[in-house]
Parts: structure tokens; C-alpha cells; sequence
């Protein structure tokens, strides 16, 4: 991989990761367009470059939460409605793994530019009804909702289906706080994350270069970009993902 492929990859995973529009997909997309075979151990980097944006933006929520956990086990004080949104992080992360693990057993099946481009069109149709049909009322982060999120969040392991859009319009649909789901969805994208990339390294090994830190990099400041970005937009303007990924998707089968 070429130092000028290695930013350019690094960037379009980080900026898409947190967006509704599925880093997966495009990343697959653009090795498919420059000629590249998909390498694992520079996509297990910039998953870890994804997995340092969410420390960095939300630091301070994060220790909140890490706090208030230890006031749940009594061990110090803090806040013991954060700890139980810790708690329910990793509830949703532990009911993800069983539906991750079948669907990754089929994962070459959908990891070709035609089923990718019906994954994006399926992203796009899934923001846009979750905005459509958004209940008034607006509900709690309840338990039965944490186990529901992390089932769906296990369709996000197939390539074109956004983990940040199906999980932010699930939350959105069942009446969460538009901004709240999106807050809900990058926090969960910790223990998920470190989750794959433990299952990644028993299956990948490490070994590093400076092309591929170069790109991690570029990944890094990308995702915090991002993250600022997607806070801003979910509130009013992010249903525009919804066109984006049906016409991707169709441009994608288009010219397969």
C-alpha cells in the first residue's frame, strides 16, 4: 500500500465510522476501486484509531460513567445513573456478539460491491423510516431497549449496514432523544470495538508499519471530526444520509 492510499483509506474509514453511511462499505468500495486486497491488520488499526476518537471527544462523559460504575459496586462515589448506563453499554455489547458471530459466518457472501450496494440502499430505507415514524413521545434508555439495540447492533458486522445508522434510528424509533441516541451509539461503539478487535487479533496477529501509522493518523483526526460533526447534525439535518445511502447504493449496482 502506497503512502498517498494509506492517508486517503485512513480519512474516508474515520470520517465514515461515525456518520451514518457505513465505514465498512466504503472502505471495501474504495480497495475494490484502487486495486488493493483488503488488508486486515491496517483495518484492525484504524479501528483502534476510531476507538482513541470516542476517548478523546467524550472523556469527560466517559469518566462519568466509569465513576458512577464504581459507585454501583460501592467502591467510590459518583453519579449511579451513569454507572447504570455503563452497565447497560456492556448488556447491549454482550447481546450483539451471538448475532455478530452467525452473520460473520456468512460474511464473504456479503462482501462483494453488489450486496454492498443493497446494504447502503437498506441503511438509507432504515434512517428514513426511523424519522419518519419517530414516536411523539419520547422514552427511556430502558433494559428491554439496551437488549433490543445490542441484537440489532449485530447487523451492523455486514458490510454497507451503518452500526452508527441502524443503531442511532432503532433508538430514534423506539422514542429515544435524537441526541441522546447518538450519544448512546458512539459511547456503545467502545466495548464494541475493543470487543472486535480482540476477536480480530487471535485471528491477525500485529505487526506495524509507519505507511500504516500515517493512516491511522489521518483515521484518528478524521473520526473526532466526524463525531463533532454527526452531535450537530442529528438534531435536525442527519435524515439527509438517508438519499446519500440509496443513491450510493444504486450507483453502486449501477456500474458492479
Amino acid at each position: 500500500m502506497e503512502f498517498i492510499q494509506s492517508i486517503f483509506l485512513g480519512i474516508l474509514q474515520g470520517f465514515t465510522e461515525f456518520l451514518p453511511i457505513s465505514s465498512s462499505g466504503h472502505l471495501f468500495l474504495a480497495e475494490e476501486f484502487l486495486g488493493l486486497l483488503p488488508d486486515l491488520h491496517f483495518e484492525i488499526y484504524l479501528h483502534v484509531a476510531s476507538l482513541i476518537a470516542v476517548l478523546v471527544v467524550f472523556r469527560h462523559r466517559i469518566w462519568s460513567i466509569l465513576r458512577g460504575v464504581g459507585a454501583t459496586c460501592l467502591i467510590c462515589a459518583g453519579d449511579k445513573g451513569e454507572g447504570i448506563l455503563g452497565w447497560k453499554l456492556l448488556v447491549a455489547s454482550l447481546a450483539t456478539v451471538p448475532v455478530a458471530l452467525l452473520l460473520n459466518l456468512q460474511f464473504e457472501f456479503f462482501r462483494t460491491v453488489e450486496m454492498i450496494g443493497i446494504t447502503l440502499i437498506i441503511t438509507g430505507i432504515i434512517i428514513f423510516f426511523s424519522e419518519k415514524f419517530r414516536p411523539e413521545k419520547i422514552r427511556n434508555f430502558s433494559w428491554w431497549i439496551v437488549i433490543l439495540l445490542g441484537l440489532v447492533q449485530g447487523i451492523s458486522v455486514l458490510p454497507g449496514i451503518s452500526r452508527a445508522g441502524i443503531t442511532i434510528s432503532f433508538l430514534i424509533l423506539l422514542g429515544i432523544n435524537r441526541k441522546n441516541s447518538a450519544e448512546i451509539s458512539f459511547l456503545l461503539a467502545i466495548p464494541t470495538i475493543i470487543g472486535a478487535l480482540l476477536f480480530s487479533l487471535g485471528e491477525g496477529g500485529f505487526w506495524f508499519d509507519f505507511t500504516q501509522f500515517v493512516g491511522c493518523l489521518a483515521s484518528l483526526v478524521a473520526a473526532i471530526l466526524a463525531i463533532k460533526w454527526m452531535m450537530k447534525l442529528v438534531s435536525k439535518n442527519w435524515i439527509w444520509f438517508a438519499p446519500y445511502c440509496v443513491l450510493a447504493g444504486i450507483v453502486v449496482l449501477v456500474f458492479a
